[in-house]
């Protein structure tokens, strides 16, 4: 996913409602952040607090191991505020560009890119479509599932289309998206944070023209439809509504209850 709003991503990590992020590295650099730029902590106030959310959220957490690495993050947070991006535009020329590469797994790939070179040019302040991506979590973001030598392979045919380029220096983990158009004249997508959760599902929907997708009534983000029956709610608001339901049928089950007994009372 691409982080839109990034105090409320944070927010997110600190009251343990934002299950993406697994390194305790960068939730220590969240958490940092947030307690000096949300929370106005100052450094003292920032690493205590840091330490006991982690002995809280971690178990077997040593301070002694993370101190030095807790006080770099503080030190790190006051030259990183908070970006917020309102929305990611994607033009109709750059969408017939994608589908122009006639290859499902190319063209989720390359719209993945497209959105995170928009979203990097923010968060990072890169310029000219630099992108910079891990190959295996751009597969992710694009739900492709294919052996690693394909996946380079992929790649190097959305270059050899000319789309995609090199950085002049040599860094493996970058790529140059050459069309990228931040012109407000033909928009064809306007991607807020919800669609930003499944990227891949977007590009299909568009290119269907809606169809077999639909948006998660709860929160927004777009999910596969079934053949059989039709979903109202994506994964994880489906097993909360569920939660919810249960909660909700245990509380009548007592009332029903004690209006037995009360009744049995009188």
């Amino acid at each position: 996913m691409l982080i839109l709003n990034e105090e409320k991503y944070a927010q997110g990590i600190y009251d343990e409602k934002n299950k993406d992020v697994k390194s305790v590295l960068q939730k220590i650099g969240y958490i940092t952040r947030h307690l000096l730029h949300s929370l106005n902590q100052n450094d003292e106030e920032n690493y205590k607090n840091s330490v006991e959310w982690l002995k809280k959220h971690h178990s077997n957490f040593d301070e002694i191991y993370y101190s030095n690495l807790i006080s770099d993050a503080i030190k790190k947070a006051h030259k990183k505020p908070f970006y917020r991006i309102e929305s990611i535009k994607i033009t109709k020329s750059e969408l017939d560009i994608i589908s122009s590469l006639d290859n499902l797994r190319a063209e989720k790939i390359l719209f993945v890119l497209l959105c995170m070179a928009k979203q990097q040019a923010i968060s990072n302040g890169f310029t000219n479509g630099l992108v910079k991506y891990s190959i295996t979590d751009l597969c992710k973001t694009a739900r492709i599932s294919v052996p690693a030598e394909e996946r380079e392979y992929i790649l190097y045919n959305i270059v050899q289309r000319g789309f995609l380029g090199y950085p002049k220096k040599n860094n493996t983990q970058c790529l140059i998206v050459n069309f990228v158009d931040n012109s407000d004249d033909n928009v064809a997508l306007n991607l807020n944070e919800a669609d930003c959760y499944e990227l891949a599902y977007l590009y299909l929907s568009w290119k269907n023209d809606g169809k077999g997708y639909t948006k998660c009534q709860r929160c927004g983000r777009m999910i596969k439809q079934s053949k059989t029956k039709p979903k109202k709610y994506c994964e994880e608001c489906a097993q909360e509504a569920e939660r919810e339901n249960t909660r909700e049928r245990v509380r009548r089950y007592r009332e029903k209850c004690n209006g037995n007994l009360t009744q049995q009372n009188d």
